[in-house]
């Protein structure tokens, strides 16, 4: 693949499925870390908890109480490894099924729960991000 910047290159990049749809962005990244070896990506996480952490602690704290008032239900945090990453471009190509992802239930959850209640929102509501 070459090199990457994974700031850059990886991080918050649209992840794409095997069927060529939007699965959301790359929200975060696990890397494997052996001895004598140099790190190497291991995961690609994908979901809201991720998400919120890198937003701050006022996103950890909303998604806590959105947790304990039974509007989310779900962890909703997908685990992609990378060895099932098919191509990098524009987009990443990974293999699998975007809705067997965990992810997948909050982003339509937030869809159709929460954006189609803003003004406008309903023509965004069908698409990730």
């Amino acid at each position: 693949m070459g090199r990457l910047c994974l700031v850059h290159d990886v991080l918050d990049a649209q992840l794409v499925d095997a069927r060529q749809r939007k699965i959301g962005r790359v929200d975060d990244l696990v890397l494997a870390v052996g001895e004598g070896h140099p790190p190497r990506v291991a995961v690609i996480l994908v979901g809201g908890p991720v998400r919120a952490e890198r937003i701050g602690r006022w996103m950890v704290r909303l998604a806590h109480v959105m947790r304990a008032l039974g509007r989310l239900r779900r962890k909703g945090v997908s685990r992609i490894e990378f060895e099932r990453v098919r191509c990098m471009g524009a987009t990443i190509q990974v293999e699998v099924d975007g809705d067997s992802l965990e992810s997948d239930h909050i982003e339509n959850w937030l869809a159709t729960s929460v954006v189609r209640r803003i003004p406008f929102g309903r023509r965004a509501a069908g698409a990730h991000t």
